[in-house]
């Protein structure tokens, strides 16, 4: 039998105002990790808050 992780699904929207070079620089960043932007500024700013003490340490993961 193969079980999954069970991930959290409940999410907020967020509407964020940001600068064009800034925009357009994450929606590369996201198409070079295969991911969305929305998924890319998740994960930043999850690793900042966690750096920052706001949020548990995030465990480290291996790149492929």
């Amino acid at each position: 039998m193969i079980t999954m992780k069970k991930q959290n699904t409940h999410h907020v929207n967020l509407s964020v105002s940001l600068p064009q070079d800034l925009r357009d620089a994450a929606r590369q960043a996201a198409f070079d990790d295969n991911r969305s932007v929305s998924s890319l500024i998740a994960t930043v700013l999850k690793n900042h808050l966690s750096n920052e003490g706001y949020l548990e340490p995030v465990a480290a993961r291996p790149r492929a």
